[in-house]
């Protein structure tokens, strides 16, 4: 990665700070990455309400990020899915910041919903329909030939009518994604708790890597906490099974409502080796809801 540095060329972003040629109002910040920040603004032209989504000042000066961003744009772009948030467009004319376009949600991740449920935790009865959703959107992402890669409740968004939107692909991967030639080493960016020992490992993008962090994300909903997520996670990643849900759920006095051919589907996807895993996500959805099958995702 390259050691780039601020440019202090790059105007620092205020609300009520013209972007974008004078089109967008900057209105305040949604949300802060590692690498972006997310800012509410005010389109001037069709005067509705978007997502900004700006590299952090000491990125965007990387011409690989800078890059990455396009890509981004790009891939995004093509996903045109009821359950995936919107891409409308990406701005990149200096001295202005590069910026994405999206559409804003106004709701809130899953993360956040299981923090304010009892015990912290959903019940399946009331996380079967979200991910249903989930699987529709993946299903739609995975036929354009495309791996999200940072699957996880944070980046799983709930709108005020309750339907299911998944965001952030800034780090996803078409299935001949070219990013690692690119930078010249292997790509295991993502969140530790939620990849795959594969993704871990560098290898290329498979569908059994979003697999393994669906079935990692409806665990952490389903338990308050993820498959691994205290002690050398690395280690337990790449060695270690994880702990049935029952028994993670024992351990905190709560029940467990999960049908077992669902919670042995969980398990399947969290398996260290990719062909135990689910074959796709219409695998799992039919498992889910067998008659969800009889009409398309």
């Amino acid at each position: 990665m390259s050691s780039a540095v601020p440019n202090p060329a790059l105007p620092v972003l205020i609300p009520g700070q013209l972007v974008g040629a004078g089109r967008y109002t900057l209105m305040w910040m949604l949300a802060t990455g590692g690498s972006c920040f997310i800012w509410l603004a005010r389109d001037e032209r069709l005067g509705n309400t978007v997502a900004l989504k700006f590299l952090r000042p000491h990125l965007a000066a990387d011409p690989n990020m800078r890059l990455e961003l396009r890509n981004e744009a790009i891939k995004t772009r093509t996903l045109v899915h009821q359950n995936i948030v919107q891409l409308y467009d990406i701005f990149e004319e200096p001295p202005e910041p590069p910026f994405l376009v999206m559409e804003y949600v106004e709701g809130a991740s899953l993360h956040t919903l299981r923090m304010e449920r009892e015990g912290q935790v959903f019940t399946w009865t009331d996380l079967r329909p979200i991910v249903l959703q989930l699987c529709s959107a993946l299903d739609h992402a995975h036929a354009a030939q495309i791996i999200h890669r940072d699957l996880k409740p944070a980046n799983i968004m709930v709108d005020m009518l309750g339907r299911v939107r998944l965001a952030d692909l800034g780090i996803s991967a078409s299935l001949n994604d070219g990013y690692t030639e690119l930078l010249g080493m292997r790509d295991n960016r993502g969140t530790v708790t939620f990849m795959s020992p594969q993704q871990h490992e560098g290898e290329p993008p498979q569908v059994s890597g979003d697999l393994y962090a669906l079935g990692a994300t409806i665990y952490e909903l389903l338990c308050g906490v993820p498959p691994f997520h205290s002690g050398d996670i690395e280690y337990q990643l790449q060695s270690v099974p994880p702990q049935p849900m029952e028994a993670r759920l024992a351990e905190k006095q709560l029940p467990c409502d999960t049908p077992p051919e669902v919670a042995q589907m969980i398990m399947n996807c969290l398996h260290k080796d990719p062909p135990v895993r689910p074959s796709s996500i219409r695998a799992m959805a039919q498992i889910i809801a067998p008659e969800a099958m009889a009409q398309p995702l």
